[in-house]
């Protein structure tokens, strides 16, 4: 009888400091469901989610990974959704699903790396679509499209979730395919004012065969003449080069899903 309440007595210390250690553990609780990582942010109600069905995460990167989820949470839902079983939905469709399925119509973001279509998407509801639209979610995707290319998810993923964080507080993102996309345009706009100033300038050579004599007063005196004409400027091949940047930075640079192929 006495070994029995010993046990007992020991048993109840435990739980005793489960509790106190959950009560201390500050404003999130961590939930493990059937392949997916949660964890609660108790101040405001929303969750960080990890649902990586296609296993691209290791279980120590899933549970750094979600610490930097963690802010977002102050904002709205937000999860990280791997998957690469075969579909005939479009990207951004897959992620709006998972999205629903996950946080309804709450406010919420979803990050998606869909390794059977090989896009990256951020898809949006509710609070979350006024902190990004297609133009900051498509350069996000385009900024962690190398992770993904290289194999680094949790690199992706992490990156994706500290930029997304500082669009929300209103702080600078590097947007390189801006950048390529001004240099394409300059080169664009500098061979078309080359084309200008070349129709305005250009001249054509005429040789007289012969002195000209009027009068008995010279009227040339044996010097080549020049005369001003009107000429067609063809430009090199070389300029339709700047054309075919500016189009392909064009489709590179708009995403009406804001998404990334990788």
């Amino acid at each position: 009888m006495h070994k029995r309440n010993m046990f007992l007595l020991v048993i109840s210390r435990v739980v005793a400091c489960l509790i106190a250690l959950t009560m201390l553990s500050g404003s999130t609780v961590s939930v493990f469901a059937a392949g997916q990582k949660e964890r609660t942010n108790e101040t405001t109600g929303y969750k960080a989610v990890i649902a990586d069905e296609a296993e691209l995460l290791t279980d120590s990167e899933e549970t750094r990974l979600i610490e930097d989820m963690m802010p977002i949470t102050r904002y709205a839902n937000i999860a990280v959704y791997t998957v690469d079983t075969a579909t005939r939905l479009q990207d951004y469709e897959r992620a709006r699903d998972k999205r629903a399925e996950l946080f309804g119509s709450d406010n919420s973001a979803v990050f998606m790396i869909d390794m059977y279509l090989r896009r990256i998407v951020i898809q949006r509801k509710g609070n979350m679509e006024s902190y990004f639209n297609n133009a900051s979610a498509n350069n996000i995707t385009s900024n962690v499209a190398h992770f993904a290319t290289g194999e680094k998810y949790y690199d992706a993923c992490r990156t994706a979730m500290l930029q997304m964080f500082d669009v929300i507080e209103d702080r600078n993102v590097p947007r390189p395919m801006q950048y390529i996309c001004n240099a394409c345009i300059a080169v664009m706009l500098a061979l078309l004012f080359s084309f200008v100033v070349a129709v305005i300038t250009s001249t054509t050579y005429i040789r007289p065969k012969a002195k000209i004599v009027s009068a008995g007063v010279a009227l040339a005196f044996g010097k080549d003449i020049f005369l001003r004409t009107d000429s067609k400027y063809t430009p090199s091949s070389g300029g339709s080069s700047g054309s075919g940047c500016g189009s392909s930075c064009g489709s590179s640079c708009g995403s009406s899903c804001g998404g990334s192929s990788f």
